[in-house]
């Protein structure tokens, strides 16, 4: 027992030195330190990271709105030049089915380039066009008709140009004789279809 005695004694007398006292202030000093450290710093360096990331993050944000505002102010420059021809849309588009325009159109084109009409008419079917991506409804006209190739591409190009705007869906070029010439009279038979809202 006096041997511990003696041993506390002498470990009490060394810690009153001036040179382990300040050791001991030191290495309380980096604990409390470490602490201070842990408990209050490390949160602010955390907060700083995550705000850079938030400040990137943002930056990127702000590049697509600035493309996005770019983008509509073009579209409106667009309008702008476009505005005084918005009367062509609601020609190539109609409200009404307008029937006798578009077999009146079709049919003027198939006289103006030339070739024998034996046949036109609206088909009973009247088909809705996919009602959930537009409001588009269709007329289809069916036309028979006789000339040659020439003038058949030519009555097409006609019917492209014209204001109402038409789709050829279906043509079918039969040859009356069995030998081809450049000049031989073809029979056609074409779908074309008409649209309105």
């Amino acid at each position: 027992m006096e041997d511990k005695n003696i041993n506390l004694k002498k470990i009490i007398r060394t810690l009153g030195d001036k040179k382990v006292r300040d050791y001991i202030y030191i290495s309380i000093f980096f604990i409390l330190f470490s602490i201070f450290i842990f408990f209050a710093i490390k949160p602010a360096l955390t907060t700083a990271f995550s705000l850079k990331k938030e400040e990137e993050e943002l930056k990127e944000k702000n590049l697509t709105y600035q493309r996005a505002i770019a983008d509509a102010s073009n579209n409106l420059y667009i309008l702008e030049d476009v505005r005084d021809q918005l009367y062509l849309i609601d020609e190539s588009i109609s409200n009404s089915p307008q029937i006798n325009k578009v077999v009146d159109d079709i049919g003027n084109s198939n006289i103006n380039n030339s070739l024998f009409l034996k046949n036109i008419f609206v088909s009973e079917k009247i088909d809705y066009i996919d009602l959930k991506k537009t409001d588009f409804k269709e007329i289809r006209v069916n036309l028979e008709s006789q000339g040659n190739f020439v003038d058949v591409l030519n009555m097409i190009k006609d019917i492209n140009s014209q204001r109402r705007l038409k789709l050829i869906d279906n043509i079918e070029f039969l040859n009356q004789t069995e030998i081809s010439t450049n000049s031989g009279s073809l029979n056609i038979k074409s779908e074309i279809i008409g649209f309105y809202l």
